[in-house]
C-alpha cells in the first residue's frame, strides 16, 4: 500500500496540536462546570434540574471533538494520493520560484519599478501553476526560503505581496546562495535528481565572484534541474534608490564607494548563462502568453521527471475536512438534543 504524500509536511505536527488543544479547552470546561455544579449544592437535585451530572467529565463531546481536531490536523497538512491530472498528458512537478528581493529591484527603469513587475509576474506564474507544487525563495545578498513546496497558491501570493528588500536582512544580490536554497527545496543536494525546476527572476547582477555562479549552476545542472530565468530591467538601467525601510521615504540613490550614484543595469547574459547550462529558458518581461509557456515548461520538471508519472498526486484535504466538520455537527446536534431533554 502506497503512503500518501503531503503538501505541507511542516504542518504534520498540528495532527497532534488540534486535539490537546481541544482536550485542554474541555478540561477547563469540564473544570468550570464541576465548580458550578458544587456550588449549587445537592448532587441529586442538580442532576435532576441540569439533566445530567455536570460533575463528570463530557466523555461523549471528547470523543466526537478530539477526532475532528486530528482530521483538520490532516486536512491542513494536504494528503495527497492519485491522479491530480485525471491521467492526463501533462506533467505537474515541483516548482521553486526564486526572486530577487535586492535594492536593485527598486530601480524604475521599467514602469511603476522592476519589484512591482517581478510581484505582477510571479502572481500570474503561480496561479498558472495550479497543481504543481510551488515552493519561494527571496534572495538579496543571500537567500531566504520565505515558503516550502506547498500546492496552497493563496498562501504564496501572501508572500508576494510582502515581497520587498526589507525581507532579506542582507544587502546585495548572490545568486548563488538563492541558487543552492532553492535546490535545497526540491529535495536537498544530495539527495539526486529531483524532477522539479526552478524559475529564477531577477535583473541578472550577481554582486559575487563568477566561481560561485557558476558552481551552483553545476550543481543544477548535475542534479538535473533546469532553471528557466526571467530578466527584469534593461540594458540602460537606472539610479538604484535609497529608501529608509522604517518609513518607506526616498531619502536618495545609493552611492558608490567612489561617491558616484550607483547604477543597476540588467545582465541578461548571466541569465541567459544559467538557462542554457541548466537546460533552461530565458524570457525578458513575458507577456501573458508568454507567463503560461513558462508555467507549461516549468511544471514538466527536469531530466528526473522523464519517465515517471505525469501528474502530482492530488491533495485530499476536502475528505477530512468534510469528516471533521461531521463530528462537530454532531456534537452540536447532541448537545442541544441534551440541554431539551434536560429542560
Amino acid at each position: 500500500m502506497t503512503l500518501p504524500a503531503w503538501s505541507d509536511p511542516f504542518l504534520l505536527h498540528l495532527i497532534a496540536l488540534f486535539p490537546a488543544l481541544l482536550l485542554a479547552a474541555l478540561l477547563l470546561w469540564w473544570r468550570r462546570r464541576r465548580q458550578v455544579a458544587e456550588a449549587l449544592g445537592d448532587p441529586a437535585l442538580v442532576r435532576r434540574l441540569a439533566g445530567t451530572d455536570l460533575r463528570a467529565f463530557p466523555v461523549r463531546r471528547a470523543a466526537l471533538l478530539l477526532p475532528a481536531g486530528a482530521l483538520l490536523g490532516v486536512a491542513a497538512a494536504g494528503p495527497s494520493w492519485g491522479d491530480a491530472d485525471g491521467g492526463g498528458e501533462r506533467g505537474r512537478g515541483d516548482v521553486v520560484l526564486v526572486l530577487d528581493a535586492s535594492n536593485s529591484m527598486l530601480v524604475e527603469d521599467v514602469a511603476p519599478s522592476r519589484l512591482a513587475r517581478e510581484r505582477v509576474l510571479a502572481r500570474a506564474l503561480v496561479d498558472r501553476l495550479a497543481g504543481s507544487r510551488v515552493g519561494l525563495i527571496a534572495f538579496g545578498g543571500s537567500g531566504h526560503a520565505l515558503s516550502p513546496l506547498t500546492s496552497d497558491g493563496s498562501a504564496i501570493h501572501l508572500y508576494l505581496d510582502a515581497l520587498s528588500p526589507e525581507i532579506v536582512n542582507q544587502g546585495g544580490s548572490s545568486l548563488d546562495s538563492a541558487l543552492r536554497q532553492a535546490l535545497a527545496l526540491l529535495g536537498g543536494p544530495d539527495e539526486g535528481p529531483t524532477g522539479g525546476s526552478i524559475v529564477l527572476v531577477s535583473d541578472g547582477e550577481a554582486l559575487e565572484p563568477r566561481e560561485l555562479v557558476a558552481a551552483s549552476i553545476g550543481h543544477a545542472r548535475r542534479l538535473g534541474v533546469p532553471v528557466h530565468t526571467v530578466g527584469i530591467g534593461t540594458a540602460a538601467g537606472g539610479q538604484v534608490p535609497d529608501v529608509d525601510p522604517e518609513t518607506g521615504r526616498l531619502r536618495g540613490f545609493k552611492r558608490e564607494p567612489d561617491g558616484s550614484v550607483a547604477v543597476s543595469r540588467l545582465d541578461e547574459a548571466t541569465l541567459r548563462t544559467i538557462a542554457r547550462q541548466t537546460g533552461g529558458t530565458h524570457r525578458l518581461m513575458p507577456d501573458a502568453r508568454g507567463v503560461a509557456e513558462l508555467a507549461r515548461v516549468a511544471a514538466q520538471g527536469g531530466r528526473a521527471a522523464r519517465g515517471r508519472s505525469s501528474s502530482a498526486p492530488d491533495n485530499r484535504y476536502e475528505w477530512f475536512l468534510g469528516l471533521a466538520l461531521a463530528l462537530v455537527a454532531l456534537d452540536a446536534v447532541a448537545e442541544r438534543g441534551r440541554r431539551r431533554s434536560g429542560g
